[in-house]
């Protein structure tokens, strides 16, 4: 899991390994501790970097809609 803030929430991108070495992603956004909005997965990545960045950069984009 990766954990940044980003504009007054806390926004986390995950990477689920799977049996055949790849990663899938999906990203959450918190405030104060609680979970405001999660996403479904978000597809599969070749490594555990790329799907945490792609769970960032979805809950990001939440965020901007959002705001």
């Amino acid at each position: 899991m990766t954990i940044e803030s980003y504009q007054g929430y806390t926004v986390r991108g995950f990477a689920k390994q799977l049996g055949d070495g790849s990663f899938e992603a999906a990203g959450a956004v918190e405030m104060d501790g609680r979970l405001v909005e999660g996403s479904d997965p978000l597809g599969y990545y070749p490594s555990f970097e790329r799907a945490a960045a792609a769970g960032i950069a979805w809950a990001k984009a939440w965020v901007d809609a959002h705001s």
